[in-house]
């Protein structure tokens, strides 16, 4: 009776164990946790289980939640395809599209059609992504869209275009390709583009080289390359930087700008530097001045002041007016003060210092 009992008692562990390992294998085999489906459909293709999901889909899959209007479930493969008005929630990241392919072993999403993500801060902002298509490879925490890429960043009120954008969310780095644009909406819009984009620390700066533009109402700044730094409003170019406007064009080694409200508040060219402009009721940029430095003051767009240092040399053009005669003046010196008000009349001009030149005038 005894054996018999130890028997029984053995046979039960057996079983118990076997249902327990069976339990494990179909935990293992079913790693999602299904909420809702109006439809379920189990089939079995050659050696795979597909689970088929139609209608107000609902599972979670660990801690991503996600939502669709149909779901094939590769069981074995741990495979899942969604096409509807699908929706996934991972932590801070929400991401919608028409068809979402989602493998479960290495973590990564592949989103087709009418993409949409949203990058929820700590400080309640949000940064938006919309795109034809979108990998997001959940471990890694890097997101990739290509094609008719575009992105807005409120805490910033930056908005991004380009063709295609890798975004390494850890770091808060990103960078942008295929003909990117970058417009900084704050007041007066500010636009860049070139070759490639990339932004540090959620647009704390910013890097653009190749073929670089910026273009405001009241000006364009060409170069090879430009830095940005959003808490200093400034900007360097470099790489043969030009700068074009109504008023004045500029050439120089090097440029630092400096912007109030997306204008230029203030200006720096370093070496080799030349500027072409207008004088008072000139059609034409006839009169310049060059140095190894010039700085310019600038109110609502507009130039007021400008210093030139070291190895100066100027020209200037003053057509006939009212109140002026014709008047032609060249001088060189090591330092130039102009104060210059509305519509380009230059009121005053100082050459400080070894100065030597030539006055011409016409009445």
């Amino acid at each position: 009776m005894m054996k018999i009992s130890i028997y029984i008692r053995l046979l039960f562990l057996i079983l118990f164990i076997f249902c327990f390992t069976l339990f494990a294998e179909q935990t293992d085999l079913r790693p999602y946790k299904l909420i809702n489906a109006d439809k379920l459909i189990v089939k079995k293709v050659n050696e795979e289980v597909v689970t088929n999901l139609i209608g107000k889909v609902h599972i979670f899959y660990g801690d991503t939640e996600f939502f669709a209007d149909t779901a094939d479930i590769f069981e074995k493969q741990n495979i899942a395809r969604m096409w509807g008005n699908v929706q996934v929630f991972d932590d801070s990241l929400s991401l919608y599209a028409d068809k979402i392919d989602y493998f479960r072993e290495t973590e990564k999403l592949y989103l087709d059609g009418n993409v949409f993500a949203e990058e929820a801060h700590v400080d309640s902002t949000i940064r938006t992504f919309e795109a034809d298509h979108v990998e997001y490879f959940r471990n890694e925490r890097e997101f990739y869209a290509l094609d008719n890429v575009f992105s807005y960043d409120q805490r910033e009120n930056i908005q991004a275009e380009c063709g295609r954008l890798n975004y390494y969310l850890n770091d808060g780095y990103g960078y942008l390709l295929v003909r990117p644009q970058l417009r900084l909406m704050d007041q007066d819009s500010l636009e860049i583009s070139a070759e490639k984009i990339e932004y540090f620390k959620d647009y704390e700066k910013v890097v653009a080289t190749f073929n670089v533009e910026t273009v405001s109402g009241d000006f364009k700044i060409n170069s090879d390359f430009l830095l940005y730094f959003a808490d200093e409003e400034k900007a360097i170019y470099q790489g043969n930087p030009s700068f074009i406007s109504d008023f004045a064009d500029a050439i120089a080694m090097e440029f630092q700008i400096y912007f109030g409200e997306q204008k230029i508040s203030r200006a720096m060219l370093l070496d080799s530097c030349q500027v072409k402009f207008k004088t008072e009721n000139a059609s034409e940029k006839n009169s310049w001045v060059s140095a190894d430095q010039i700085e310019f003051d600038f109110e609502d767009g507009k130039i007021t002041f400008c210093d030139a240092q070291f190895n100066v040399a100027s020209y200037f053009h003053q057509e006939k007016t009212e109140s002026r005669d014709f008047t032609i003046n060249e001088a060189t010196g090591v330092r130039l003060l102009i104060n210059i008000s509305e519509g380009n009349k230059i009121d005053t001009i100082d050459m400080h210092r070894a100065v030597q030149g030539m006055y011409k005038f016409k009445k």
